[in-house]
């Protein structure tokens, strides 16, 4: 498992932590894993719609099923996942919601995925939830989850924190937007403290100017104030990356 967690720590992209993930859990006798994570949940969604991070690797005829694993807002099994900490099996979420809540749980028992674990990493990460699924295989059943999990729960909650707490430090994908440079510039000026005349004055534009990008910026970015574009624009790396800075920004 060593090995495993050091390409975890290692990787540059989700999709390498992905393949690490997948790899260390077959290896670990579960079949098939299925993992979802959403960060920046403490900004509003007008500031910010991170896509959710998902990935599985259910065989062909298993992969119908996927989105119903991590995709279901309503099902019981995310809502545990977001009330909860700690571990449970599906079995025992029927058991306590009945199958009617839990449907992708239920429908998953009915391709032979009886037996699977689910993790909740509610609080492994500030501002974030996620959650694992781990599956023994097709058609196994409790008992043997019950006897892979005594002999791996250390390791597969290990692995499980480590690649959420990595793919929380990765870039992410956003929502895409067309900021244009000259708006860029104006968002940077802003966020450094400076009025619309200050700009104006810095940039050799009018304030009239000044106050269009912001509100073509606005319009781009989705939002409704100058203060929620300059948040948006960067935690959507648009604003203080380098290459957009504007004290490193030169337009002709």
């Amino acid at each position: 498992m060593k090995h495993f967690i050091s390409a975890i720590v290692d990787s540059q992209s989700v999709p390498q932590v992905r393949d690490v993930f997948l790899q260390a859990t077959r290896d670990a006798g579960f079949d098939h894993a299925v993992y979802a994570g959403r960060f920046s949940l403490s900004l509003p969604p007008s500031i910010m719609r991170g896509i959710p991070i998902t990935f599985n690797n259910l065989t062909a005829d298993l992969l119908a099923q996927s989105k119903s694993l991590y995709g279901v807002n309503r099902d019981a099994w995310v809502e545990w996942v977001l009330q909860n900490d700690g571990e449970i099996t599906a079995a025992q979420l029927i058991a306590k919601v009945g199958a009617e809540r839990t449907p992708s749980l239920a429908m998953g028992a009915r391709h032979g995925l009886h037996a699977v674990k689910l993790l909740s990493l509610r609080k492994i990460v500030l501002h974030s939830v996620g959650a694992v699924m781990l599956i023994p295989g097709k058609d196994r059943t409790e008992d043997d989850l019950a006897r892979l999990w005594s002999e791996k729960a250390s390791d597969m909650w290990l692995l499980a924190r480590m690649a959420h707490m990595r793919i929380a430090t990765l870039p992410r994908e956003h929502a895409a937007t067309n900021l244009t440079p000259r708006q860029r510039e104006v968002l940077g000026w802003r966020s450094a403290g400076k009025t619309v005349n200050e700009i104006g004055t810095i940039l050799g534009i009018t304030a009239a100017t000044v106050e269009k990008h912001m509100r073509l910026a606005r319009e781009a970015l989705g939002v409704d104030t100058t203060p929620q574009a300059v948040l948006k624009a960067h935690v959507t790396d648009q604003l203080f990356h380098p290459a957009y800075h504007p004290l490193t920004l030169h337009l002709p």
